[in-house]
């Protein structure tokens, strides 16, 4: 009895490790690489079964058993095969297909599903996603490749088979198939990516709901410190204190707002690189330039868009120790607006390394706030991090 129940316990184990083996590591393997496994795998074995019994000879054979079928139907009764006779044997026949030939099928199933998420990956996302010209050149890389598809078709399936337009079906149910699948999972990520969006918000303001100081309190506490300072005729400080009272004021007020002001957006961003370069010591292996020009005309924008790509600057390319510099360009001109940022590259340990969380939080909200109207560069070459934004602010622009 012990001994039995040793044994079941040992086999248990086996078991459990197996499983812990199969979630920890296959199972990420296979999420990972399914889509090239398939790839290889699935062709090799399709070739080798259509060597023996190419496609070209089982349609003619499908097409002469379909024939012979209708004409002893037409001789018995005299009449021509309804359309419910007809989809009763292609039911029954693919019933029967799928019994015999079930592993070929699912190669071929799993061929198509690789095939659907590489053309999404790589054609319809790099290209329909991309913006108005790439959609342009999706319809006519579409257009070829249907055409392409349907002349590939008609070599496999041979004669008999083009005689029935089958190399059209088998092209047009591809090509839907691919377009059709691609839209879904387009909408699908386009309601996470609203959705996570949404949950960033909330979050956020929970955040900050949580680490809360009393408005009234801060704004006395600056101003009070501000009087002391032009009183002590410390004017820097004064106009330091100024400028935070300012920052402070405008994340708190337009945090939470789709939309703000571009004059506000601007001296938000100005002020904030001046309290840098009140913090940063003024020696002369850091240069700091800044250039931020506007023509005075009426626009909005995201509020606090910009900000984490000017705070990436400062916190990654300023050092002490090293040359470094960051120069900021910012232009906005007739509801177009056109930031360049540039920052030294310096040796950063593992401590000091960012997870790009910023970037991607800006990528996001840019994507949601300004589909099809902006274009976001960054390059990293020569000892320099560079940004190159484009933003059109004219609404459902």
């Amino acid at each position: 009895m012990e001994t039995n129940l040793s044994m079941h316990n040992e086999k248990t184990g086996y078991w459990s490790s197996f499983a812990g083996w199969l979630g920890q590591q296959a199972r990420p393997f296979v999420a990972r690489w399914w889509l090239w496994i398939v790839l290889v795998v699935s062709p090799a074995y399709l070739v080798y079964y259509f060597t023996e019994s190419s496609l070209e000879k089982r349609i003619s054979i499908g097409i002469q058993k379909a024939e012979k079928r209708d004409r002893a139907l037409a001789k018995e009764t005299g009449q021509k095969a309804s359309s419910s006779y007809r989809a009763g044997i292609l039911i029954g026949t693919t019933v029967r297909l799928i019994v015999n030939e079930w592993p070929t099928l699912l190669l071929i199933a799993l061929l198509i599903a690789a095939l659907l998420r590489l053309h999404y990956l790589y054609v319809f996302q790099v290209l329909f996603e991309r913006d108005a010209i790439g959609r342009r050149v999706y319809v006519v890389v579409a257009v070829v490749g249907w055409l392409t598809l349907a002349a590939i078709f008609s070599m496999l399936i041979g004669q008999r088979g083009a005689e029935y337009d089958y190399h059209w079906t088998l092209a047009n149910s591809f090509v839907l198939m691919n377009i059709g699948y691609s839209l879904v999972t387009s909408w699908q990520n386009s309601r996470r990516r609203q959705q996570a969006l949404i949950q960033q918000r909330i979050q956020a303001e929970l955040d900050a709901l949580k680490a809360q100081v009393n408005p009234h309190f801060l704004f006395n506490s600056l101003n009070n410190i501000y009087g002391t300072a032009i009183v002590e005729n410390s004017p820097r400080t004064a106009e330091s204190i100024q400028q935070l009272s300012g920052i402070v004021r405008y994340v708190m007020e337009e945090s939470r707002q789709k939309t703000t002001d571009i004059q506000r957006e601007l001296r938000f961003i100005d002020d904030y690189v001046e309290l840098q370069r009140v913090r940063i010591p003024d020696q002369a292996n850091i240069r700091i330039d800044t250039d931020i020009q506007w023509d005075e005309k009426p626009a909005q924008i995201v509020p606090l868009l910009l900000n984490p790509l000017i705070e990436n600057a400062f916190k990654y390319g300023i050092s002490i120790q090293q040359p470094c510099f960051v120069r900021i360009r910012l232009r906005v001109q007739d509801n177009s607006l056109h930031l360049g940022i540039e920052n030294s590259i310096l040796p950063r340990t593992d401590l000091e390394k960012g997870t790009g969380l910023g970037l991607a939080n800006v990528r996001q909200r840019l994507a949601l706030a300004y589909p099809n109207q902006h274009t976001l560069r960054i390059t990293d070459q020569n000892d320099t991090f560079s940004v190159d934004l484009s933003i059109n602010l004219t609404p459902n622009g």
